[in-house]
């Protein structure tokens, strides 16, 4: 049955409303059961009696759809109920400074749980999806264009890059391997600082004897402009090929990874990219201080493992840089790769999901790459992340983008805002030192609230956190990595917010290895915020024994909860 274009389309609109429906209705119910009223007594019961129940849901859950959703549904009440009683409790005025304290602490507290909401949201259902095999007939099979953009690599992280890549099991004449060279360009050989032109034109010649021994192309252009965006598009006009591979220049392909991702292309004609993850041989600094390199899972495989494939099943699996195949007639359909922000692969898949056009992500590792070994590489690279997917949020606001599917609206809309992470992470560590050291209320609430509300929220995050990323994330290990990038990245994300065009690309360093150990500048703004840790551990003990009535206060509470519930609903709270 042949169906045309128009009617399809009523079809595929008809489709969306009726589930944009279910989604809303369901949304109004769950939101009532949130802002139900109740004694902090039978809050108690309703929370802990959630908590059991997903703790029982929690192995079945895994493998049930319908468990799956009721197991995330109940922890999502929870934490909705915790903010209803955190705006209608415990957001009193009690001086100037005070207020402004408690409402800092609450939007960090808000943004943590915009972000658990989404996250929610995306990781509903995972996808899980291979690639159609390529046809037995090879002719059939389209052209691919391997690109391999370089900036300041040494030769002998791109050699094994490019021979690896020209080596990728493909049909005779259709795979053609170029090295994008923006280290050799006609603008930096001829540089006014003599040094550096003769530098530039050494590597323009290095490189392009390395091309003409392994048996790939070269290419440079004239000027370095918008950086590796404007290096991949220069070279769009010099290649012909169906499809174009992105690979970094230390990712080292495997020999199938063309034939497990092409496939895909000649089965659905309106896909635009086959993404893959990102898998890494050498531990970030983290890893390497802490000597946990190999024993725990690695912290990007959490965003590759279980994050792309949620974004996956709402058809927002975005293009990270590298390790990805991409349609030609899609990228020259929006002019190329984007260059308005800094993070260009996932704006390039923002246009092109707007567009109508479709990604697929296969969770299979194809690539062998390196990352950052030393602390400032590090942080460059996690800094540009922030500040383009920041750059993305105010200059092509998803939630506003014509053309993308509401949820394909919240997928990336959490893709970009989770970079403001390092508001809330600075606040969360200076919030418990207004209070001890200043003395400021910043939380107006009372022990038995705290145990109705409060921790059965923590709990259920935890709970969750251990259901959607257990077998790939160990416990805290988000907060470790976020913390220690919170302070430079919440100077980059201020600096866009100043003026979202200004930040410019900045390569990640790439080969960095440490001969030995040493102290990084950077470690220093860490040294103060654990001397302030340290201090208001001290104050906290000296307030122990300075303020009695506080403690008498809480025990009264707590008393009161456990011997009648009916006293335990109100009462006056003890601030912290």
């Amino acid at each position: 049955m042949v169906v045309n274009p128009e009617t399809a389309n009523k079809r595929r609109l008809h489709a969306d409303a009726l589930l944009t429906f279910v989604w809303a209705a369901l949304a109004i119910g769950w939101l009532y059961l949130a802002w139900i009223p109740v004694r902090t007594e039978s809050q108690a019961w309703l929370a802990y009696g959630a908590l059991t129940a997903m703790l029982l849901l929690k192995r079945p859950g895994q493998r049930y759809a319908w468990l799956r959703l009721l197991f995330l549904a109940l922890a999502a009440l929870l934490t909705a109920r915790y903010f209803v009683w955190r705006v209608t409790e415990t957001l009193t005025y009690e001086g100037l400074a005070s207020f402004i304290a408690a409402l800092a602490l609450f939007a960090a507290e808000l943004y943590g749980g915009v972000i658990y909401g989404l996250g929610l949201f995306v990781n509903l259902l995972p996808l899980d999806r291979a690639s159609p095999p390529l046809p037995a007939d090879k002719t059939l099979w389209p052209s691919v264009d391997v690109f391999v953009p370089s900036y300041n690599e040494d030769p002998e992280i791109l050699e094994t890059t490019l021979i690896a890549a020209a080596n990728m099991r493909y049909a005779p004449g259709k795979l053609k391997v170029y090295l994008l060279d923006d280290g050799g360009t006609e603008q930096k050989r001829n540089d006014p600082d003599s040094i550096k032109a003769a530098a530039a034109q050494q590597r323009h010649e290095t490189l392009q004897a390395l091309c003409n021994r392994i048996g790939v192309h070269y290419l440079t252009r004239a000027h370095n402009v918008n950086a590796k965006a404007g290096n991949i598009n220069a070279a769009l006009p010099h290649t012909r090929g169906d499809l174009i591979v992105i690979f970094d220049a230390d990712h080292v392909p495997t020999v199938d990874f063309l034939e497990r991702t092409v496939g895909a292309f000649i089965a659905d004609p309106k896909l635009f990219l086959v993404q893959t993850p990102h898998f890494f041989i050498n531990p970030d600094p983290v890893e390497h201080n802490l000597r946990i390199f190999g024993q725990i899972p690695s912290e990007n495989e959490m965003f590759y493992a279980v994050i792309q494939r949620g974004l996956d099943f709402w058809e927002a699996s975005f293009f990270c840089g590298s390790a990805a195949v991409l349609r030609r007639a899609a990228l020259m359909e929006v002019g190329g790769v984007s260059g308005q922000s800094i993070t260009e692969d996932a704006e390039t898949a923002l246009s092109l999901h707007a567009r109508g056009w479709k990604s697929a992500y296969i969770n299979r590792p194809m690539i062998a790459g390196l990352q950052p070994e030393t602390y400032s590489g590090f942080i460059t690279q996690r800094v540009r992340w922030a500040q383009g997917m920041l750059q993305i949020l105010l200059l092509k606001n998803p939630l506003i983008q014509k053309g993308l599917h509401w949820w394909q609206r919240l997928a990336y809309f959490n893709s970009a805002f989770f970079w403001f992470f390092a508001f809330a992470r600075v606040i969360f560590v200076l919030a418990p030192s207004a209070f001890l050291i200043l003395g400021l209320h910043i939380y107006n609430a009372n022990l038995p609230q705290f145990f109705a509300y409060a921790l059965p929220h923590v709990l259920a995050a935890v709970i969750v956190s251990d259901f959607l990323f257990g077998r790939v994330r160990w416990a805290f290990v988000s907060e470790l990595y976020e913390l220690t990038q919170s302070i430079y990245t919440l100077s980059g994300l201020i600096r866009v917010l100043k003026s979202p065009r200004s930040p410019s690309f900045i390569v990640t360093p790439k080969g960095e290895q440490r001969s030995e150990d040493f102290l990084s500048e950077l470690a220093r703004p860490f040294y103060l915020l654990y001397s302030l840790t340290l201090l208001s551990l001290g104050f906290g003990v000296w307030r122990w024994f300075a303020e009695p009535l506080t403690r008498a206060q809480s025990r009264f509470q707590w008393k009161r909860f456990m011997s009648d519930g009916e006293h335990g609903a109100k009462g006056d709270g003890v601030d912290a």
